[in-house]
């Protein structure tokens, strides 16, 4: 759902890795498509590897959400085609969501988020017999990538955080504050009045945080300038070759958004990522009001790591989808170098 919280909080469980199995010399050497099904705490999840030469650099993507119904195809259908030239792109389909099946109601937590991210890399190295991954992540997938990174750094060889957030009190009040300013601008009363009876935050449930959000992709829809505007999703389907997008993927989100409201409102990774000295690019979308670099700014300032920023001038918070080119091209001269 494009409008949950795009946040993550650390909650980490012992967990054994299953079905890592070495590649052979012909499947290094040749192109890839394959699915794959990786077995990670009461449930599994699928892995979509595809590659134009299997001895590429391995790339993880992990989408935003948690739980974002069409996450992992969007990003394979408007990035997936040139990144594949360049590296053996996974795409997982993150618990619970897309592609991947019903994950018991107990295990939708951080924490098994995190594990099924540590699953998926170590597979992954084992099968196609990788020192390091190259790391990807969108929205909540970005503060994913970050609370892997602060748990199994020495798995990473570098990262791309496109619009992740690191702190989920900064979006709700940056994002409170500039969608009712929006309001007041155009003059729009129902708007200004459903903000200000639900308050500013904290929140204590998913519905009431949900309120800001639904407006402000009106407002913006209303103005041109939505954080959809560019999704075809027929290309979509064509690209990635789904027969639809289906309809229960998206009841998938609301249940994990509305189990994993409290613990997402928990999250601050400000100082943390002081301790990651893994490279990392932050990509942002100059139009993005839910995760703007100026909320983003201490985070990255703090980041131990080698570091690099871009800002795409005409991109809202899918900056993949807004300006594909300009984002993949950032993304395979931060990696390449």
């Amino acid at each position: 759902m494009k409008g949950l919280a795009r946040t993550v909080s650390m909650l980490v469980f012992a967990t054994h890795i299953i079905c890592a199995v070495t590649a052979t010399d012909t499947e290094r050497t040749r192109p890839i498509g394959k699915t794959f099904h990786v077995k990670s705490d009461a449930t599994e999840l699928v892995v979509n590897v595809r590659g134009r030469d299997a001895a590429k650099p391995l790339l993880l993507y992990l989408h935003g959400g948690p739980g974002d119904a069409n996450g992992p195809l969007v990003f394979q259908a408007y990035a997936g085609p040139e990144l594949e030239k360049h590296f053996v792109v996974a795409y997982l389909h993150q618990r619970h969501t897309c592609l991947s099946p019903a994950a018991p109601p107990d295990t939708l937590t951080l924490g098994h988020w995190v594990a099924d991210v540590d699953h998926t890399v170590r597979f992954l190295k084992g099968k196609f017999g990788k020192r390091k991954v190259l790391l990807v992540g969108h929205s909540f997938g970005g503060a994913l990538g970050l609370l892997y990174l602060l748990e199994h750094p020495g798995n990473i060889e570098k990262f791309v955080c496109a619009g992740g957030a690191f702190s989920t009190a900064a979006i709700e009040n940056n994002g409170y504050r500039t969608v009712l300013a929006m309001a007041e601008k155009a003059g729009d009363q129902d708007a200004v009045k459903r903000l200000t009876s639900v308050g500013p935050p904290p929140y204590r449930t998913f519905m009431e945080g949900l309120v800001w959000r639904m407006v402000g992709m009106r407002l913006l829809a209303e103005s041109g300038e939505g954080i959809d505007r560019h999704l075809d999703l027929s290309r979509v389907v064509a690209i990635t070759g789904v027969e639809k997008i289906d309809p229960a993927w998206m009841n998938r989100s609301l249940v994990i958004a509305q189990t994993m409201w409290k613990e997402l409102g928990t999250v601050n990774l400000e100082d943390r990522v002081r301790d990651i000295d893994v490279p990392m690019l932050l990509i942002t979308g100059a139009k993005d009001i839910m995760v703007p670099f100026r909320i983003l700014k201490r985070g990255y300032e703090n980041y131990g790591g080698p570091k690099d920023h871009i800002a795409l001038e005409h991109s809202n918070h899918m900056m993949f989808v807004d300006e594909p080119e300009r984002f993949v091209s950032a993304v395979i001269e931060f990696l390449q170098k």
